[in-house]
Order: structure tokens, then sequence, then C-alpha cells
């Protein structure tokens, strides 16, 4: 009975940190794209800032992402890495999109 038990602990810590680390490369893959799609955008002229803000907000959520992947938070890396990604196709979109001024006709 110890032996099985022992070995059911054993499956369940090793899946436990299989899944831990197939997240973080989730989370990496999402940060490298996120970063691909912004240097797009930036290329164009299309980075999303505000006046008052020091820096645009792809590199607030990246910053966020490498600080919570320092301290071990994953949950925190995801989040932040889902908003980079968000924030970024957004620039995207906003450079690719066929928009004219509203007093254009």
């Amino acid at each position: 009975m110890k032996k099985l038990l022992t070995g059911v602990a054993l499956t369940l810590a090793v899946s436990a940190f299989n899944s831990a680390a197939y997240a973080s490369t989730d989370t990496d893959a999402m940060m490298d794209k996120a970063a691909q799609l912004h240097s797009q955008a930036k290329d164009g002229g299309f980075v999303w800032k505000q006046k008052k803000m020091k820096q645009p907000y792809f590199d607030t959520y990246a910053a966020q992402y490498e600080e919570a992947k320092k301290k071990g938070d994953m949950k925190k890396a995801q989040t932040a890495a889902e908003f980079a990604l968000k924030t970024a196709e957004g620039e995207v979109r906003q450079m690719t999109a066929e928009v004219k001024a509203g007093w254009e006709k």
C-alpha cells in the first residue's frame, strides 16, 4: 500500500512539474509572437502610448512579464503575456485598417 501511494504521489508531482514547464513554454511563445507583432507596428509608427506615459503599453506589459517570471509567478506572467499580445495585435490591426477621417467622403 505504501508503494502504491508513493507511486501515485510521485506521478502527480512529475505531471504537475511538466505542466508548469509547458505553461512556461507557452507564455514564452506568446511573448515572442507579441514582440514580433509590436516590432511590425513600431516600424509602421503605430505604437500605443499616452502622452504622460514614460513607455508604451507593450513595454509595460513586457516588464511585468519579466518581473513575474523572475519571481516564478506564472499566473501573473501569463496575464502580462496575454495583455502584451492583445496590445500588439491591436497595434497591427490599427496599422493595417483602412480608416478615413470623419470629414472625408
